[in-house]
């Protein structure tokens, strides 16, 4: 039981870390002081890495946990799960989500001096948003807890950081243009 125990927890703090990371992105990006940005960037990266080390011990420790039955194949096949198999759909496309934007961000230094990669660093980093979605869903379908009044708060909480956060940028990114666009009329 102490690997189930290890798994929930691991894939419950991985979803708000990368709760974290998402809603500090949307702020960060709305932000206009140098400074600021600075430090929401470091915390932004340091939450999504510190999602990535618990996911991979969620991974870890629900394949190796004889309690479920998951076997390693299901990152491959993730239909054949016996297991809720659409909800390990779900999980292992939230996992490939996630893993491609970060694998992709940790050479992002190197591939800056791309232009072309400069130009679609945000349509990749999109990915990592719908590996988030993705996550939530997985937690929603596939967790044990998932009924849990404390659960549905910490989903309801996830959701709600994202979306004030998305609400922020968008506000921090219109209101200047509106502004002007209104005064110009």
């Amino acid at each position: 039981m102490t690997l189930w125990y290890l798994a929930r927890a691991a894939g419950i703090v991985a979803m708000i870390m990368f709760t974290l990371s998402a809603a500090l992105g949307m702020v960060m990006s709305g932000s206009r002081r140098p400074e600021r940005r600075f430090w929401l960037q470091y915390v932004h990266r340091s939450a999504a890495a510190t999602g990535l080390v618990l996911l991979t011990t969620h991974v870890i420790a629900v394949i190796t946990d004889s309690f479920v039955a998951i076997s390693p194949t299901v990152l491959l096949w993730p239909f054949g799960a016996g297991y809720r198999p659409f909800a390990m759909v779900v999980g292992v496309l939230a996992l490939y989500g996630i893993v491609l934007t970060s694998v992709v961000g940790a050479a992002r230094g190197r591939l800056a001096r791309s232009a072309s990669f400069a130009k679609h660093w945000r349509t990749i980093h999109i990915a990592a948003s719908v590996g988030w979605l993705l996550s939530i869903g997985h937690a929603l379908l596939a967790g044990t807890d998932r009924g849990t009044p404390w659960m549905l708060a910490i989903t309801i909480g996830c959701l709600t950081a994202v979306g004030a956060a998305g609400a922020y940028r968008v506000r921090a990114t219109t209101s200047p243009n509106l502004a002007r666009a209104w005064r110009a009329q």
